[in-house]
């Protein structure tokens, strides 16, 4: 936390908005100002103000504030520089300023800055401070790291938010543990954050620091609370939201722009790996779900979303993977390829613990299955995903003949528990989750898999219309907002399982080249095509059909 607070105090303005942190930091502490800053002549004095000091004694703190490092050039050049301004506190300020009862308090002058005092300045400072010390006179010199540690210790009743944001900031953390909280007030947060269009570079840096810090201290907050899957969620809204706020005002151009939002996926990553390491143990328990949900049909979509939530976690790390791979050196990468195992073995692991993976309740459970395969695929898991996908396909196979149950096109809670409990008869007539496991029946040249598609499609007397979903150019305006499937893109029907399992790959291949408006994405092209998958798995929407499509190639 400290260091992200150090990131964004760096960016301050020595007026109006670092002396003004500095009061908030003072109140907070229970230091009463009795000056605020001006303009015009001060004598050196930015801030005045009383309070006990953590000797535990009243004293008067006079303050000057100066904006980053302090060199030998500030420290004694011109009429505002450091040396000057502590020589008009001790001989002008303290005699013509102050009031009688002030003037026999203890004082302390203090230099703070959002920056550091140089090597080639702490042999000037301190001979001046040991030369003008009194008994009731004192120096102290804060710095960043000093103002950064009292800012995070007091972080929520100081400057870094206003009002309004302190207060989306409170009921957030408030409702955080309840399990269908939204995260609305959160949104609210972010969207007042980034609330307007930048060009500069150190207000744009500003507002993605707050960001970060904003997200750190739900994420905080959530980890001693125990509920860090909440701070997952807070964490792709903030993704998906900085990165449309930052490319409708074609930011990512700039290379320092591409680095501090890799920055916020970098907290993502740490959230998502706090939480895998504080459930994993679960992973390995037969039944492990089970506990936590009421019945049977809750056990599995508990089970799903937490496949998909794992699936991500994973992808997650690969991304990290590849960007610190190095091929001169490859122990950059090491800790994150021995993540990306013990992910995959505990996502194959918790599949084998919990018979409902093989059974798809909705259509739209596609949406979890998505992340987890590819993870799965990309990590050389392979057999396993042969195996998970089979054991997926005989699944609805079998939940059809024995229940007369298969996974429903329209997501409704309601209808599900009458279809699961056969009080009321489906008439199912669509599914995208069939075709979606076709292409991996390809993906993964398993004839037997596409075989039993064939087996189901029967049952169905071959009437069964399967889809799928392709984006348009026109989609990359609204996909990290929810629906985006709905107002975009188009949806291909009637789609037909050749006899051949070549045949259907060859016609896959070519759609590849038709219908993947997706690859010209600048979420795509930018490195950060993760984000499709982020704004899928959160708002519950349709998968994009080139993130997996594109595996066919490399086989």
């Amino acid at each position: 936390m400290n260091f992200l607070t150090s990131e964004y105090i760096a960016l301050l303005k020595e007026d109006g908005e670092l002396d003004a942190l500095l009061i908030d930091v003072l109140i907070s502490k229970g230091v009463t100002p009795i000056s605020k800053p001006q303009k015009g002549r001060q004598y050196g004095v930015d801030i005045a103000a009383i309070g006990k000091d953590v000797d535990g004694k009243e004293k008067l703190f006079l303050i000057t504030v100066k904006q980053g490092n302090i060199t030998r050039q500030i420290w004694d050049t011109g009429p505002t520089s450091v040396r000057q301004s502590l020589n008009d506190i001790r001989e002008t300020y303290i005699n013509i300023s102050l009031t009688r009862s002030q003037k026999k308090l203890p004082k302390k002058i203090v230099v703070a800055t959002n920056g550091e005092l140089e090597q080639t300045v702490q042999t000037s400072w301190g001979q001046y401070t040991e030369t003008y010390k009194a008994k009731k006179l004192e120096y102290l010199f804060w710095g960043i790291d000093d103002i950064s540690k009292m800012v995070s210790e007091n972080l929520l009743s100081e400057r870094l938010f206003n009002a309004e944001m302190r207060l989306l900031l409170k009921k957030t953390l408030a409702f955080l543990e309840l399990k269908d909280y939204d995260l609305n007030h959160f949104v609210k947060l972010v969207d007042l954050i980034l609330d307007k269009p930048i060009k500069t570079k150190k207000p744009l840096l500003k507002r993605l620091k707050l960001l970060q810090i904003c997200l750190n201290i739900v994420f905080k907050w959530a980890e001693d609370s125990g509920y860090i899957k909440s701070a997952i969620y807070a964490a792709d809204k903030t993704i998906l939201k900085s990165f449309d706020w930052l490319n409708t005002q074609n930011h990512f151009e700039k290379k320092y722009i591409q680095i501090e939002f890799y920055n916020i996926h970098v907290l993502r990553r740490k959230i998502g790996i706090a939480y895998f390491n504080k459930v994993n143990d679960h992973y390995y328990v037969e039944h492990s779900i089970q506990r936590y949900s009421k019945n049977q049909i809750e056990y599995g979509l508990t089970l799903w979303q937490e496949i998909g939530v794992l699936g991500s976690i994973g992808l997650t790390e690969i991304k990290h993977y590849l960007y610190h791979f190095n091929l001169e050196d490859k122990s950059l990468a090491k800790i994150y390829e021995d993540s990306v195992i013990t992910i995959a073995q505990a996502l194959i692991s918790f599949i084998k613990a919990n018979p409902p993976s093989h059974y798809p309740l909705y259509d739209e459970h596609l949406i979890d299955i998505e992340p987890a395969m590819r993870f799965l695929y990309l990590s050389g898991f392979k057999e396993d995903c042969k195996k998970w996908l089979r054991m997926i396909i005989v699944g609805i196979h079998d939940a059809k003949i024995l229940k007369d149950f298969f996974p429903l096109f329209n997501t409704n809670y309601e209808n599900m528990v009458e279809y699961y409990l056969g009080t009321k008869k489906q008439r199912e007539q669509s599914s995208m989750l069939l075709a979606f496991l076709a292409d991996w029946s390809v993906i993964l040249n398993s004839k037997e898999a596409y075989n039993d598609l064939h087996n189901i499609l029967e049952l169905f007397d071959n009437k069964l219309n399967l889809q799928i979903w392709f984006p348009k150019k026109e989609t990359e305006d609204i996909y990290s907002d929810k629906g985006y499937s709905l107002k975009s893109g188009k949806v291909k029907h009637s789609i037909m399982l050749y006899e051949s399992i070549d045949d259907y790959k060859k016609e896959i291949q070519e759609e590849l080249e038709l219908f993947s408006a997706e690859k010209d994405f600048i979420v795509v092209k930018s490195g950060f095509d993760f984000i499709l998958s982020i704004s899928s798995l959160h708002h519950r929407d349709l998968p994009f059909p080139f993130l997996w499509r594109r595996l066919i190639k490399t086989e």
